[in-house]
């Protein structure tokens, strides 16, 4: 998969996108349970969650990317499935003041995955990689574990045209921040990517984004200072 690809994908939104998206959560739902009513429940409300008007980045078109990410990369993976519904439910609760998403999310997709009587192994494989995405630690993750990380930041390293298209959608999300205190945080956020030995925690992922993310986060901590 080229960089090109993902390109196209971010920032990607219309009723098409979000038909055709539902669609298909509807039926990776229904491929664990036949009760079409509660499936039917749960999509709508996911759908309408990441629909929320105070989302500008962390919306639809994000899923939908990563979830075509996650297809090109289906070899790479050993449960397809968990990293999908993992991928559906990572933002599903998103509220910029708050420093707790990612624990709601997680535990919305306990309840609701529930509801649908999916297999503890894959509830258990789900939150954990959701609970991941607060601090984008992979400690004791699996492979799959480590690529949907990846595949999360993978907006990093995408050309320089849709970063720049990211970070404002970032910044509107955060716009109730001063803006002085919001360039000292993000730089601060930036610079961590930057001191680790790598951005991205798998060979695939990081041959694909790892050199143009650096120099994406470089380009806006300058911009930003």
């Amino acid at each position: 998969m080229s960089n090109r690809k993902v390109d196209q994908e971010f920032f990607r939104f219309g009723k098409t996108l979000t038909t055709n998206l539902e669609n298909d959560f509807r039926k990776l739902l229904k491929s664990y349970s036949d009760d079409e009513v509660k499936s039917a429940e749960i999509s709508s409300l996911v759908i309408s969650k990441y629909s929320e008007k105070h989302r500008f980045y962390h919306d639809l078109s994000h899923v939908s990317a990563l979830l075509m990410i996650a297809e090109s990369f289906r070899e790479k993976i050993s449960d397809h499935d968990s990293v999908c519904l993992a991928i559906w439910f990572h933002d599903v609760i998103y509220q910029p003041k708050n420093s707790d998403n990612e624990i709601e999310s997680a535990k919305l997709a306990v309840i609701k995955l529930t509801e649908l009587n999916f297999p503890k192994s894959v509830l258990e494989k789900v939150e954990r990689m959701i609970l991941a995405t607060q601090k984008h630690d992979a400690s004791g993750m699996d492979q799959d574990g480590k690529l949907f990380l990846d595949f999360d930041l993978s907006i990093l390293g995408t050309k320089e045209e849709i970063y720049k298209k990211y970070a404002r959608a970032i910044k509107q999300e955060y716009s109730f921040v001063p803006d002085a205190v919001y360039r000292y945080r993000r730089k601060i956020i930036l610079r961590r990517f930057l001191l680790n030995g790598n951005i991205y925690y798998t060979d695939e992922v990081r041959a694909l984004f790892e050199e143009q993310a650096r120099l994406n986060i470089e380009n806006e901590i300058k911009e930003l200072s």
